[in-house]
């Protein structure tokens, strides 16, 4: 489940692109405001997911948050989710979150809206000069929602479809027996030169908080984790820009408010050429801009597709709990699937990739103890870890990602688990926040 932190940047940093639709603010006891907000969720449904933002007006330097008119009633997930049973066949459900904006203090509804449909998503009816009776919605650049023309557009509407039902079949399949994932062969210095890769990019980073005092948070005083990903055998981009592009692709899908290697708009913390790498440090200290170490991102790509990313631990931030004492029991399922995930759609995008090497490091673990944060698991923190750091290594080809990610990362996080008083991680606990993340977007 993403944090409000996690969301945040989707109102400090708007950018509206496939993924993320902005609306000012809508009345949902209008008709008219209701059609707007349902066709907005069918396109973004049929694309594969994405969120709305509520509350931001498009102006001269861009959007703006501003202040709920006191004529429009309060937005709430139940009215978000009549809109769109009202206009949307078949119905499907949003959550709904309400995320503070840091300086002006408006509270904006963001609405995050599934990609699980089995079959695309249509209008059923009307609202004149909005929405059309028995019309299928998709998001095209520009960004905008509209009507699938070309046949590509329909296949890469109908194939998300097809795939939305292939994970729900993989599921049951999977409650039925399950199995481990066989790991693959790797040529004898890929997993060597990953490490290479992450060691170099560590270095870089170091270079880069070297004037910020010991205690700033991006300086993940607390401990951090490292995640790199190297596709073998791939063939190399072009270059930086072709690079750019292929990022670009890979981030069509957000799983959560604060993804991986993300594409920030703030000019300090935008990616930027280096050497011969793309690299962007969401780190970097801007005026009056407050930051922690769960986001105060590093990260590094390099042409020939391999990743690498930084961050530091997000309960670290909690109000009222000292830092460098908790270890959450769902968050590494969520921040390594992830970063799997974005690798393996950026690996769509190059040819001859063989599999995926994976390396997770994780650092400042002494004493932490295992919890739930949002007091969803039975964990109470009585398990704490005596290791202060685990590296994790694995592989997997990309349909191995696409048909078997629960077993990928059960066998890869279970050692990090075991370090908390030999914690044994429930694979029931893997697929479970696996669906809540992923909620079909794949």
């Amino acid at each position: 489940m993403p944090s409000i932190q996690d969301l945040q940047h989707l109102i400090t940093e708007p950018r509206e692109d496939l993924g993320v639709e902005y609306k000012d603010w809508l009345d949902l006891s209008s008709t008219e405001h209701k059609a707007t907000l349902a066709k907005a969720a069918i396109a973004l449904v049929n694309h594969g997911g994405g969120f709305i933002v509520l509350g931001l007006a498009e102006e001269t330097a861009g959007l703006k948050s501003h202040a709920r008119p006191t004529a429009i009633p309060e937005v709430t997930q139940d009215a978000v989710n009549a809109a769109i049973r009202r206009f949307a066949a078949p119905e499907f459900h949003c959550e709904m979150y309400a995320v503070p904006h840091p300086d002006t203090g408006v509270v904006h509804p963001v609405v995050a809206v599934p990609g699980t449909m089995t079959e695309p998503v249509m209008s059923k009816r009307d609202c004149q000069g909005i929405i059309a009776q028995n019309r299928c919605y998709i998001r095209k650049p520009g960004p905008r929602s509209e009507e699938p023309q070309t046949g590509e557009e329909w296949r890469t509407l109908l194939n998300r479809c097809v795939r939305a039902g292939r994970e729900d079949m993989l599921e049951a399949i999977r409650s039925i027996v399950t199995g481990r994932v066989e790991v693959q062969n790797l040529p004898p210095d890929a997993h060597e030169q990953l490490r290479a890769f992450c060691d170099t990019a560590r270095n870089r980073w170091t270079e880069l908080v070297a004037d910020l005092p010991a205690d700033a948070p991006p300086r993940f005083p607390h401990g951090h984790y490292e995640m790199g990903f190297s596709l073998v055998g791939a063939k190399p981009a072009k270059g930086l820009a072709d690079l750019q592009q292929r990022l670009q692709s890979a981030r069509r899908i957000k799983l959560t408010g604060w993804t991986p290697f993300l594409d920030m708009t703030t000019a300090a913390w935008a990616p930027y050429p280096y050497e011969n790498f793309v690299e962007a440090w969401v780190g970097r200290p801007v005026p009056d801009r407050s930051q922690d170490a769960g986001h105060s991102d590093f990260w590094r790509a390099a042409p020939d597709g391999a990743l690498y990313t930084m961050r530091g631990y997000a309960e670290d931030a909690l109000a009222g709990r000292p830092p460098g004492q908790l270890f959450d029991v769902t968050l590494p399922v969520w921040r390594v699937a992830e970063g799997l995930l974005f690798a393996s759609r950026l690996a769509e995008t190059y040819e001859d990739v063989d599999a995926i090497a994976v390396r997770c490091r994780y650092t400042g673990l002494r004493g932490r103890a295992l919890t739930s944060v949002t007091g969803d698991r039975a964990v109470f923190g009585d398990d704490a870890s005596g290791t202060d750091e685990i590296v994790l290594e694995t592989q997997a080809t990309p349909d191995q990602i696409k048909d078997n990610l629960v077993e990928v990362m059960h066998q890869l996080l279970t050692p990090l688990y075991e370090r908390f008083n030999f914690f044994a991680l429930p694979t029931a606990l893997v697929e479970q926040e696996l669906t809540k993340m992923t909620k079909g977007r794949l």
